[in-house]
């Protein structure tokens, strides 16, 4: 169970700012599932993933847990192979996986509708991304009507575990994503970065407020523990889904649109996490700030997101309106994926 302090100070910050992050051990070796695809040819990589995809969440485990591996890889944190020292021909292999996998992920696994053929425009775009930021199954998910009213605390802790887990490396996305971008739409990312990185103070930062969320909850070897042996497969989903649109160029305008999707729900989801953790004795204001700060924040970066597509010059062509559509619509699938089994997860674990 976490046990809350009440108190900080800027002495607390510092020695907060001591800890390596994020919370990861140091890499020791890969698993040998991982391993072994890595040597596989890319007839074999297929043949193996076939007979996986008939069962969708042994496919999905699979699947995440490789991509995992390789985005701790990318993102160059310590708990990545190659982190340290490179290896030109274990690197050759992780990245021939990567795009195995990213295939895998975004053309097999993830069901993910179609844009409208109707819109052509980016006024029409910003419209319509406007309408399904606020009409989407992910929105009002039921997962967060429980967190609200009928988790334990026990239950609530978990899912903070997961929030750091997919939090914790949000600036680095969100400076992936200002790399490659034109005009408004790289101003509006960029700006989004300067935010996410406390305005250039380290104790602004928003990895800050989740050191001290960790700090004052979890505490950093228990969070460890837990990524290392506990963490669910499938709260890497929407995590492994930025990977593949943000380190692969000619998804980059994908990436965008699955950005402000996730963006628009941060407000509506975090105001009920927050009465759920005030509902049960959650509420220390380290264990808040987090939160709180983006309950504020975050429905103004949602609208200067909108902005970036209805000012963006050079203007969109029909083709790239389309696949900031398709990033938007990447995001709802892969969102809702996530939370339809976290919500049952979590339920099992309430008491």
């Amino acid at each position: 169970m976490f046990t809350e302090t009440t108190t900080t100070s800027p002495a607390v910050g510092d020695v907060l700012q001591d800890h390596y992050w994020p919370p990861v051990r140091p890499f020791s070796t890969l698993a040998g599932q991982m391993a072994a695809f890595l040597v596989m040819e890319a007839s074999e990589k297929a043949t193996y993933m076939s007979p996986l995809r008939a069962e969708s969440d042994v496919y999905g485990e699979v699947l995440h847990r490789f991509l995992a591996d390789i985005y701790s890889y990318v993102l160059g944190y310590r708990d990545g192979p190659c982190s340290s020292q490179r290896n030109d021909e274990l690197e050759v292999k992780l990245l021939q996986a990567k795009i195995f996998l990213e295939r895998e992920l975004l053309e097999s696994w993830l069901k993910v509708a179609p844009p409208p053929d109707f819109v052509e425009t980016q006024e029409e775009a910003a419209v319509y991304l406007e309408g399904l930021t606020a009409n989407n199954p992910g929105v009002e998910h039921p997962l967060f009507g429980f967190l609200e009213k009928e988790a334990s605390r026990s239950t609530i802790e978990t899912f903070l575990r997961c929030e750091v887990v997919r939090n914790e490396v949000v600036d680095d996305e969100v400076a992936m994503l200002v790399v490659g971008l034109q005009g408004k739409l790289k101003a509006v990312a960029a700006a989004n970065l300067w935010d996410e990185c406390g305005h250039g103070r380290l104790q602004q930062f928003h990895t800050h407020w989740l050191r001290r969320l960790v700090a004052q909850t979890a505490g950093w070897d228990e969070i460890a523990d837990y990524r290392a042996s506990d963490l669910p497969w499938f709260a890497r989903v929407t995590s492994n889904v930025n990977g593949a649109l943000l380190t692969r160029p000619a998804h980059k305008l994908r990436a965008y649109g699955c950005f402000l999707v996730f963006e628009s729900w941060v407000a509506p989801h975090f105001r009920r996490v927050l009465r759920g953790m005030e509902r049960v004795g959650l509420d220390a204001a380290d264990t808040r700030i987090y939160f709180d700060a983006h309950v504020r924040i975050d429905p103004f970066h949602s609208q200067e997101l909108l902005d970036g597509i209805r000012l963006q010059r050079p203007q969109l062509t029909l083709d790239e309106v389309a696949q900031v559509l398709n990033g938007a619509h990447i995001a709802v699938a892969a969102g809702s994926s996530q939370y339809d089994r976290m919500l049952p997860y979590l339920d099992s674990l309430n008491s």
